[in-house]
């Protein structure tokens, strides 16, 4: 969220149901609002998502020479360091589709160039953090099948650690573009929504989990994966999954329209100056 759009603190529960201002039934759900999206925002969500993949080169680069330089320094180094470059196009990338999720209109690049602007300072430290464990975690990975009698229990740490890491960063980086916290409370909030929402957390990683595995798996074999759906096809799915869970707490779209109106009769009401002078 951009344009001082931020909430500073949750603003409690709400039961209403999310829909923006003057519609008068649900929005869709599941497959028909994901369908309906795609009719919508899928060129948005194209342009954000190729920005993003342009922004993981670097780490993606940096991880990969530690592995194969065997040198689990550089991977954790290049994943910080990559994390800090690519976690401003991932905020882009989260706030394009947070929008569309909010049926918010505005020009695609207006609203991208300002989240931008607005969130790349706060997501320096997170995506050197989600970095460094994501680069460790990948560089341990490829370690561990050149060694001899692996308990099966490290596998499993590590396929649970990994899902861990996914689901969590994901909801660090939703919260980053649509609320101001001090990143202690980001870091908190995320772990409640992870437990809180478990079953949402549960799916949205699952699907991000199928779709990154083999694509990183088969690189290059899978480029052309990446050039048709990069970023914006898991993203949108897990931000569908999550979204109704960030919208109770947050209560987003109430205050986004309290904020508009507030706006909007501010502008009313120095027109009617205008005009009386």
């Amino acid at each position: 969220m951009t344009d001082n759009e931020k909430t500073q603190q949750p603003a409690g529960l709400s039961d209403s149901e999310t829909r923006p201002a003057g519609q008068e039934t649900p929005r869709k759900v599941g497959a028909a609002r994901f369908f309906e999206l795609m009719g919508r925002d899928l060129w948005s969500f194209y342009k954000a998502s190729i920005l993003c993949c342009i922004g993981f080169v670097p780490a993606f680069l940096a991880v990969m020479f530690g592995i194969l330089a065997e040198a689990v320094w550089i991977s954790v180094l290049g994943g910080a360091l990559g994390g800090l470059i690519a976690a401003p196009f991932l905020c882009g990338m989260m706030d394009t589709v947070l929008r569309a999720l909010r049926d918010e209109p505005g020009y695609w690049w207006h609203t991208y160039r300002n989240a931008w602007k607005q969130n790349w300072r706060d997501a320096l430290v997170p995506g050197a953090m989600s970095g460094a464990l994501l680069g460790l975690w990948c560089w341990v990975l490829m370690a561990l099948p050149n060694m001899e009698n692996v308990p099966t229990s490290v596998w499993v740490c590590m396929i649970v650690g990994g899902a861990v890491l996914v689901g969590f960063f994901t909801y660090v980086f939703a919260q980053l573009v649509v609320v101001s916290l001090p990143l202690p409370h980001l870091l908190r909030n995320s772990a409640f929504f992870f437990l809180g929402f478990f079953p949402r957390t549960l799916a949205a990683t699952l699907v991000q989990c199928v779709y990154w595995v083999p694509v990183l798996m088969y690189m290059p074999y899978t480029l052309p994966v990446l050039l048709v759906t990069g970023f914006w096809l898991p993203v949108v799915i897990a931000l569908q999954i999550l979204y109704p869970g960030m919208d109770r707490v947050f209560d987003l779209e109430s205050t986004i329209r309290q904020r508009r109106d507030e706006e909007l009769r501010d502008a009313m009401a120095r027109r009617e100056s205008q005009d009386e002078t």
